[in-house]
């Protein structure tokens, strides 16, 4: 590994010893828009890159007889043949494709999947917009974290939740960025939606593995959301209304080519549609997302964004006949705010530096009449700022990138009342606040060994100084990709991952009340080695891709409550936190049509994941709670004609683990006065609830293309045939022998939907 880095220093040296030419230019749609991330390859060098934000793409070759080949996921591919003796600009302006209903919006990816098996990159999806909203959904709402969890790798926790476990790691393992900045609670409706507006979207990558050096601080998975980063001819308005909630966004440009702003907000309205029947629904949530986009010259580009949600929820249960009861209240408040400059410097040293503040804090209040009441707060907030610096054809084919970056943690992990007759039993007191630094930088290279191998070398060092203890951890990354064709690969990936902060919860089923919580002078921070295998073919005529791949992650440092630990009343649970190691191991499979009138793909996850902690289990290894052996997806959508679209998802997933009462032995009370039902655990984690799986349909109707004032009706249903997801264990005693019982409810049935969308 060293004489790796060694190597990356004395290619630095050689930087000024480009190619000869430089063939530059912008690449359009039709109606003159930039298009960002198009893929240009220049023949016979065989020198791929991609256009900048303001579709601008710049290439160095040697002189003669070349083509350059440009496309764009949803355009026709546009090519030209000219002799190259001097810097040349060429532009091109891409068709759509014809395959593609014309009231669909095509937002461009970072990566298609030809793009993939010709790169380094393993354990890593592409979504767009257009993906999600062609989905059917619950209740209508179009949802990013659902329709991440029908690829392979990441499956979901129970039926309603937003956690997403990814290769046999934990729901906190999951690193979520929205333009750069973390995002901690990524769930509406108590975890059945997930936070992230579609319409604001342009696209979304999920790394389950292979990760670049420039990403850390999570063990799993990096989640990279980025927001629509265009600047619009003219002004642009969307809507939709569904069932459960509304949607608007308006695009309005400032300047010509120079500046722009959106604004997107969605809103649910079931508790204000009610009130005119005089009635009440105790929840409502809302976001709103903002951007401004600058572009003061060709070679910078600024973007500042918002964003903001808000839960609440206020409800009554268990009154008696006097309507006195348990009064409870949820208030939860997302934020984040991001600054980013990208620059094209000297030399084409493309910079990008970010600045991000996020926050997340949630409220909760438990009250019965005037009797008492017991309320919690926990809060999260980060700053950090970030400078990363890249070039291609450094020397030959290499690329280089390096980088740095710095976050501050600020915790509240718990502040806890009581008031009235309960505070006797439940002592007010709060967690002490927390800060902890997290630095970090990274260096990282690309070149080719020979015309079929190519490597990656990366090396990531972090440093987190939380009390009086400095933690600091080498981080290295490697790939190797060996062509076994024009369009087949076969990949190997190492990474080693660290994180800083961990989520806390000794539920079942994570919840909005689970807090965050850092690393401390005794709480060491979790590590990860993984190993992955990927073979991957892509066939262009038909543009399909298809991949297989295997992974090893070894875990250290997991964190888990002792025995009989319960946190929901106590500050100072971190006493009882203790330390572990994981396991997990798997095949993945995916088969993916990207393009034309016939579109989806099928998946396929083969996995195991292990823990073992010494005062858990008597010191043996059990199966995570999230150990889904079987994962599947089939996912299809279809053109009918220009006006009609069908889609079609259907899920298969093995049952969540857990730990059964097995018998019981009757004991002396402790106060002498009576005697006790002691219950008999078995081994944790032995029993798995049943295997779910769930048919989806819908079918979209289009207005007329061409017209300016464009609509469409979306309608289908959720749980087609009816077979509800088991949501939890429920154990009932039988009175005469005092057995056990065990049920699995479900939470929903069949679920019709319908909403309507429209766009000027």
């Amino acid at each position: 590994m060293k004489y790796s880095f060694l190597l990356t220093f004395c290619i630095l040296s050689l930087a000024l010893k480009a190619q000869d030419v430089e063939i530059k230019g912008i690449v359009r749609d039709a109606s003159g828009e930039q298009l960002y991330l198009a893929n240009i390859i220049v023949f016979p060098d065989s020198i791929h890159t991609t256009s900048d934000h303001t579709g601008f793409f710049t290439a160095r070759v040697s002189k003669g007889i070349k083509m350059v080949s440009v496309s764009y996921t949803g355009f026709e591919s546009a090519s030209a043949t000219e002799e190259i003796n001097s810097d040349t600009t060429l532009d091109f302006v891409l068709a759509a494709n014809i395959d593609q209903l014309e009231e669909i919006v095509i937002s461009g990816d970072r990566f298609s999947n030809e793009d993939i098996v010709h790169s380094m990159i393993t354990g890593t999806h592409v979504l767009t917009q257009n993906d999600l909203l062609r989905l059917p959904s619950f209740m209508g709402e179009a949802d990013l974290l659902k329709a991440i969890r029908l690829l392979p790798g990441t499956s979901g926790g129970m039926e309603g939740s937003a956690d997403s476990f990814v290769r046999g790691g934990a729901a906190d393992q999951n690193l979520v960025l929205l333009d750069g900045a973390p995002i901690y609670n990524t769930g509406h409706l108590l975890g059945f939606l997930s936070v992230f507006n579609p319409d604001i979207l342009d696209n979304v990558e999920v790394m389950n593995g292979g990760f670049p050096a420039e990403f850390g601080g999570r063990l799993s998975s990096v989640l990279n959301i980025n927001s629509i980063s265009l600047i619009p001819e003219k002004t642009k308005i969307s809507a939709d209304i569904g069932l459960i909630a509304s949607r608007i966004k308006i695009e309005q440009p400032i300047i010509k080519d120079k500046a722009s702003f959106w604004i997107a907000g969605r809103r649910s309205y079931a508790d204000q549609l009610v009130k005119v029947i005089g009635k009440e629904v105790p929840y409502s949530f809302y976001d709103f997302n903002g951007k401004l986009i600058l572009h003061p010259s060709k070679s910078d580009q600024i973007e500042m964004s918002h964003y903001g949600s808000d839960d609440f929820l206020d409800f009554l249960r268990d009154s008696d006949r006097n309507g006195k009861g348990m009064v409870t209240t949820y208030h939860s408040n997302n934020s984040s705010q991001t600054f980013r400059w990208r620059h094209e410097g000297h030399r084409k040293w493309r910079n990008e530096l970010s600045m991000f503040r996020t926050q997340f804090d949630y409220r909760t209040n438990n009250a019965y009449d005037n009797d008492y009441q017991v309320s919690a707060y926990s809060e999260i907030e980060d700053y950090g700022a970030k400078l990363t610096l890249e070039k291609d054809s450094v020397w030959k084919d290499a690329t280089i990138s390096t980088g740095f970056e710095w976050i501050r943690h600020g915790m509240r992990p718990k502040v806890l009342n009581s008031e009235g007759s309960i505070a006797e039993v439940v002592e007010s007191g709060s967690t002490k606040g927390r800060i902890v630094q997290e630095f970090s930088a990274y260096v990282q290279q690309e070149w080719s060994l020979t015309p079929k191998l190519k490597v990656n070398a990366g090396l990531r060092g972090s440093v987190a100084v939380p009390d009086t203890k400095v933690y600091f951890f080498p981080e290295p990354r490697f790939s190797a990709r060996y062509a076994l064709g024009k369009d087949r690969a076969l990949k190997f990936n190492y990474s080693r991952m660290v994180q800083y902060i961990h989520r806390i919860s000794n539920s079942a089923v994570s919840t909005p009340i689970d807090i965050w919580f850092p690393v401390t002078d005794s709480v060491r921070p979790q590590t990860s080695h993984q190993f992955s295998v990927a073979w991957q073919k892509f066939i262009p005529f038909r543009k399909i891709y298809f991949s297989v791949e295997g992974y090893h992650k070894s875990m250290e440092d997991l964190i888990a409550f002792s025995e009989g630990t319960n946190f929901l009343f106590k500050s100072d649970f971190d006493s009882r936190l203790i330390h572990g190691q994981g396991k997990a191991y798997g095949l993945e499979f995916l088969l993916r049509k990207e393009a034309g009138k016939f579109s989806g793909w099928i998946s396929y996850s083969l996995s195991w994941s292990w823990r073992k902690y010494d005062g858990l289990n008597n010191g043996q290894w059990f199966r995570a709670r999230y150990d889904r052996r079987h994962n599947g997806a089939v996912v299809a959508q279809h053109l009918f004609g220009k006006r009609w679209a069908g889609s079609l998802v259907w899920e298969f997933i093995s049952g969540a683990r857990f730990t059964p009462v097995v018998g019981q032995y009757i004991s002396l009370a402790p106060n002498g006065a009576g005697l006790d039902l002691i219950p008999v655990f078995s081994e944790l984690n032995s029993v798995k609830l049943s295997d779910a799986h769930r048919l989806d349909l819908g079918i979209k109707y289009f207005s007329k293309p061409g017209n300016r004032f464009r609509w469409h009706w979306f309608a289908g249903v959720y749980n087609a045939y009816n077979r509800a997801t088991p949501f939890g264990i429920v154990i009932k005693q039988d009175q005469d022998d005092a057995s056990l019982k065990y049920s699995q409810p479900g939470l929903f049935g069949l679920l019709p939907f319908i909403s309507y969308g429209c766009k000027i």
